[in-house]
């Protein structure tokens, strides 16, 4: 995101809501496209405030809620940002730490805060507003945790929690008068039934369903995560990127093999392989290992990629087509812009490998 260079972006003060010069004051609210959040931006729009909505992707963002509608269905301009690679840096060395999987919530609510600071700069806004619950979410939502947010946002006092706010200290825009405190809430916890009352009371007729959240706090993905930041810190984003897809096996500390699990993971382990950025530059490179004359997955060989990685990656790919150990097909293998078919056989070390 650009730098904003506009003077007097955040203005000491906010008009008072009453004898204001602006029809309307402006707000940015971070935007998942949930209930809480589309709440937020309903209490804010209620107060006589123009929301502008800020959708931030990350590497693992799987909410499947549509934003983009529930921005439409508020009447709210949407903005959709990504991540910078500066984000890893929450992934190597995470301020507030881990939580149950591999979750940096305090650091990622950080991130994004600041995020949005530049963008509340830009489109001349005053305050950020987020619909978090204070007690809702064990890692992140606890009040040290919310407080800890609020310091290091850099923000100021211009984060504002509608749906908490008479359970936090008044941020400034509260003592400046712009918001009135008595018409923001309590909620706390993870409850829902009165969230939902709470958007039928304000007009809202569409309800999102829960999404599934952030892939890093699920236990299932996080060993994936942690194996890459244990043998390759200081890996390149796209090696990030991949933890995504497909299945994760460790051959040694040098190198892994991705298996696809589908026709369209497939395809992307095929796409990374053509990746100009995993030539292997900066420490780890690709190969790429696809069935020859029969069904079964692709296979990506990530890391050093030895002869004997291209054989157990072949390996996988027997295994993964349903072939039995002792069974023999042909490969076809790209590396390095050469390629070969060769004959592999199935191994019993391959069909008892382990997945992250």
């Amino acid at each position: 995101m650009k730098d904003a260079t506009r003077k007097n972006l955040i203005p000491d003060s906010c008009s008072s809501a009453h004898g204001s010069r602006n029809s309307k004051h402006r707000a940015v609210a971070l935007f998942s496209g949930g209930l809480d959040s589309m709440l937020a931006i309903r209490i804010m729009q209620l107060q006589g405030f123009e929301v502008e909505a800020l959708n931030i992707r990350t590497i693992y963002s799987c909410c499947k809620t549509p934003a983009a509608q529930a921005a439409i269905d508020l009447g709210a301009r949407l903005t959709v940002l990504s991540v910078d690679d500066d984000y890893l840096d929450l992934l190597r060395n995470p301020r507030y730490g881990f939580g149950r999987g591999a979750n940096p919530c305090i650091d990622c609510r950080i991130y994004m805060c600041r995020m949005a600071k530049r963008f509340m700069q830009e489109v001349g806004a005053c305050v950020v507003v987020t619909g978090e619950i204070a007690g809702q979410r064990p890692m992140s939502q606890k009040k040290s945790q919310l407080h800890a947010i609020d310091r290091h946002s850099g923000l100021d006092g211009r984060l504002l929690r509608p749906l908490s706010a008479k359970l936090l200290p008044q941020t400034r825009v509260e003592l400046e008068g712009v918001v009135d405190r008595d018409k923001l809430h309590a909620f706390h916890g993870r409850g829902r039934g009165k969230l939902i009352e709470l958007a039928h009371e304000l007009g809202l007729s569409e309800m999102p369903s829960p999404s599934t959240g952030c892939a890093l706090t699920e236990r299932s993905f996080a060993p994936r995560v942690h194996d890459l930041l244990q043998y390759r810190c200081d890996a390149a984003r796209w090696e990030f990127e991949l933890l995504n897809y497909g299945r994760h096996i460790r051959l040694n500390e040098r190198t892994k093999i991705v298996v696809g699990r589908n026709a369209s993971e497939n395809a992307v382990l095929r796409s990374f392989a053509s990746r100009d950025d995993a030539s292997g530059e900066d420490g780890a490179e690709t190969a790429l290992v696809s069935p020859e004359g029969f069904a079964g997955p692709d296979a990506l060989a990530v890391g050093c990629v030895s002869p004997a990685a291209l054989r157990f990656a072949s390996e996988l790919v027997l295994r993964y087509a349903g072939l039995h150990p002792v069974s023999s097909r042909n490969v076809h293998i790209t590396h390095r812009h050469n390629q070969q078919v060769v004959s592999v056989t199935c191994s019993e070390a391959a069909h008892s490998a382990a997945t992250l």
